[in-house]
């Protein structure tokens, strides 16, 4: 009989800790690092030739959106597919628990119009056997995981569940009695094991009907007492997502929140805001010491989108209602020349009241903008070209420009948007108060394949870029996020860890596909855009192989990890 369950042998360690690389065997025993040593003479009963590769701690994501798709998708694909072993979900404030029965399509069409999670998939491939947010991490526990998973307790489905969802989203204060209802849903989530709480502020995140979301409307002493919840506690984080649509005035009171809940819970914040995080003031929250983290993307993203089913540009008023509703109801709101008008008028003269870091943001940079694929043969001669320059060509606002091109072929048009390039991205890498443990994964599945990121940011960053040390790499995608999110004995190859590893050879690390392919393969028939790997050898989770190359196992061996299992 073997002693160990798996040896790997003749790799490189990247131990996810910082220090230097060294060659050595790996050997795992009951979903644990059991050894590590030059040579490792006992036998396995499952051995890795990793000769030639890489061994070191999976990656960690600290923003994902698969509340919905782990129902149907235990592997958090694309995430599972490259490299991730440990994730969050519940993140912005968005979630499925907890849901009365009568608002789950509700909570659906939400989840479809803000992160764009197909609604067929949902109506189809979800459960629905929970309504409490403890009931529903107990039933991710018994289905059976492919990935780690820790669930934060999302703010709008509670203030939803305690007011309605509806008047969740209109009434901008709660009684007593609401409020301590409201915590003791949080107080209930984080005794059956959640990690935290997070929330959105982001004006850019608008329901189905183009209103407000409920944590928009939510009162400083509503998120106050989340916080003084969050305090009873050892462990856990918050989250937070600022965005767009706000004047410097609301700015600077979120600001002043969120430091006053990190002071009040004693956690850590990490806090995605983009040009709505002041340095100054970050810097002043640093000098004082509290633990806030800036989380960051760590590759240019380029979403490929139609008209009539995206929005990018909630966080102005007058683009709200046009791009609500069926495309036959979006198209012949964008044909009415008031409409088109105050669009533009909210381009060209600004929005009163909001941000100039908004007002100039590269949402509006119409060379960021081309035409990806057109629908009818005699638009081909827009493909390729940039909003800005058809607008030059034909003498038009590019509002007009790109609207006129989507309305003559339905909202079928298809555009695609190229965000920050890599100097900005070079920054955000490099500072040491940020993680980049970012995908949005499980959201904008037709849009988006950000979950590359961890093969992209080896590829591209260190290996190409040679932007920091290898090691400095895993424990920016290891070790930091695990700490961060109190993911105990994760994110490092030690003895008595558990076993989370990716296998890989650095010169073939790269993407299967020169662009992203559209599959079928959610529930419904729904497509969605994917991405696959190379040079990723192995994606061991628990000590268990679940992909060797972009094979799947079939093996189950992911936890539902429980906050209260990583205090000592």
């Amino acid at each position: 009989m073997a002693e160990y369950d798996l040896v790997i042998r003749g790799g490189t360690i990247v131990d996810g800790t910082g220090v230097p690389k060294f060659k050595a065997d790996l050997a795992v025993k009951d979903g644990r690092v059991a050894k590590i040593s030059g040579r490792i003479s006992a036998g396995g009963a499952r051995e890795i030739d990793a000769s030639g590769c890489i061994v070191a701690p999976g990656a960690i994501d600290l923003h994902t959106h698969y509340d919905a798709q782990l129902n149907w998708d235990p592997y958090a694909s694309l995430s599972g597919w490259f490299g991730v072993t440990s994730l969050t979900i519940g993140q912005c404030g968005f979630g499925f628990a907890p849901t009365r029965p009568d608002d789950r399509d509700l909570n659906m069409r939400m989840m479809n119009r803000i992160e764009a999670i197909p609604l067929e998939s949902m109506r189809i491939g979800m459960r629905w056997d929970w309504e409490t947010f403890p009931q529903y991490m107990d039933s991710l526990d018994k289905q059976g995981l492919g990935v780690n998973v820790g669930a934060l307790v999302p703010f709008s489905p509670v203030r939803g569940y305690v007011l309605g969802m509806i008047p969740a989203r209109e009434r901008t204060s709660v009684t007593e009695a609401e409020l301590n209802q409201m915590k003791q849903i949080l107080y209930d989530g984080m005794k059956a094991g959640a990690f935290g709480i997070s929330a959105d502020k982001n004006m850019e995140d608008r329901p189905e009907d183009g209103s407000f979301l409920p944590s928009h409307v939510a009162s400083r002493e509503e998120f106050m007492g989340m916080a003084e919840v969050m305090g009873q506690f050892g462990v856990g984080h918050m989250g937070w997502t600022i965005g767009m649509g706000h004047d410097e005035e609301e700015l600077d009171s979120q600001r002043k929140l969120l430091a006053d809940m990190t002071r009040t819970s004693g956690r850590p914040l990490h806090l995605d805001g983009g040009n709505a995080v002041n340095s100054e003031w970050f810097q002043e929250v640093k000098d004082e010491g509290l633990p806030i983290v800036l989380q960051e993307l760590e590759m240019a993203v380029e979403a490929e989108f139609t008209f009539g089913e995206y929005n990018l540009f909630d966080y102005m008023p007058n683009w709200v209602d046009p791009l609500v509703g069926t495309p036959e109801e979006r198209a012949a709101k964008l044909r009415r020349p008031e409409v088109r008008e105050a669009m533009k008028a909210d381009i060209d003269k600004g929005v009163d009241g909001l941000s100039q870091a908004v007002m100039t943001n590269e949402r509006t940079d119409w060379t960021r903008f081309r035409v990806l694929q057109v629908a009818n043969d005699r638009n081909f001669k827009y493909e390729g070209m940039s909003i800005a320059q058809i607008s030059e060509m034909e003498n038009k606002h590019p509002v007009d420009a790109m609207f006129d091109l989507a309305l003559d072929e339905n909202l079928e048009t298809e555009f695609s948007h190229v965000a920050a390039g890599d100097t900005r991205l070079e920054e955000a890498i490099l500072n040491p108060h940020s993680h980049i443990s970012v995908s949005d994964g499980g959201a904008h599945t037709r849009y988006l394949t950000i979950s590359q990121w961890p093969i992209h940011f080896l590829s591209h960053w260190i290996r190409d870029k040679e932007l920091m040390t290898l090691e400095q790499a895993h424990v920016k995608m290891s070790q930091y996020p695990a700490w961060f999110a109190d993911f105990k004995d994760r994110g490092t190859l030690r003895p008595g860890n558990f076993a989370d590893i990716i296998v890989y050879n650095m010169d073939e690390l790269g993407m299967l596909y020169e662009k992203p392919i559209f599959a079928t393969d959610f529930p419904g028939g729904e497509r969605r855009l994917i991405q696959k790997p190379t040079g990723l050898r192995y994606t061991i989770v628990n000590g268990a192989v679940t992909f060797e190359g972009n094979d799947c196992t079939g093996a189950l061996p992911g936890k539902l990890l429980r906050s209260y299992d990583m205090v000592s």
